[in-house]
């Protein structure tokens, strides 16, 4: 056994068991209740990805979609300005600041929408490593797990959060977390409910001076004022860590981070 599998195994023998009350006054107490949801988890063999700016695609991004559809094994679906319209469900609109959004936050946005109302794939535009049919086959057998992705590459990738207890063992428990550049996640599940529900408090709140600051691509225009994890990083990582049991950790979907801009 490797030295990193060796240390995985350690530290999940460790025993960390998520209690809501080291977590008391964090979004991580506002469960969803389950028994009174409308819809079903679905799981689709489908991949989204998102490319939410005017500009063009670069050659490096473009040879990166070219290596997704030709390694991943299922559908890419590129959800871009021109057709994300079809895919917004009547009843459940875009938020009214989505507009006002970075191109870089409106792809978090995104994601969060996509993988709560159509669940599937998730990934960013970059170039896949292997092929993603055994990891679709692995969570649809596996009917009690809700999301599969690759574990976080380390301390220095988990998303700095204010609350001290979570900030504490979002560090100490890294090895729980999984990465937001790949995933796939079933359908309205407790774990993207409290993920869009979140989502949405917080763009209510950031709403006044989004309108008066709205963001370039990249969100480091003067006055933007969302930060760069605040709408997905630190929504999504605290949720692995309540929610570890339910992920498949595997690394078979985790994309090539490197020489894709």
């Amino acid at each position: 056994m490797g030295v990193i599998k060796q240390f995985l195994k350690i530290i999940s023998s460790s025993g960390y068991s998520y209690t809501s009350e080291r977590y008391r006054d964090s979004f991580l107490e506002n469960n969803c209740d389950s028994s009174q949801k409308k819809y079903f988890e679905h799981l689709q063999r489908r991949i989204f990805c998102f490319w939410t700016g005017k500009n063009e695609m670069s050659k490096n991004r473009l040879d990166s979609l070219t290596s997704l559809r030709e390694k991943s094994g299922v559908e890419i679906v590129l959800v871009t300005p021109e057709n994300l319209d079809q895919f917004i469900l009547s009843d459940f609109p875009l938020h009214k600041g989505f507009k006002y959004l970075s191109a870089v936050h409106k792809s978090d946005y995104l994601r969060c929408y996509f993988m709560h109302h159509y669940g599937g794939g998730y990934t960013d535009i970059k170039s896949a490593a292997n092929n993603w049919e055994s990891s679709f086959k692995k969570l649809e057998k596996q009917s009690d797990k809700w999301i599969t992705g690759y574990r976080e590459i380390g301390e220095r990738g988990v998303a700095r959060v204010e609350h001290p207890n979570l900030a504490i063992d979002l560090i100490k428990n890294w090895q729980y977390l999984i990465g937001n550049g790949a995933y796939i996640c079933r359908s309205y599940t407790p774990f993207t409910e409290e993920w869009y529900n979140e989502l949405h408090r917080r763009m209510d709140i950031f709403y006044p001076k989004l309108v008066a600051f709205p963001g370039n691509i990249m969100g480091d225009n003067d006055g933007y004022p969302i930060p760069w994890t605040e709408i997905l990083g630190q929504i999504f990582h605290p949720l692995c860590l309540k929610y570890f049991e339910k992920i498949i950790y595997s690394n078979k979907i985790k994309p090539v981070l490197s020489n894709y801009r």
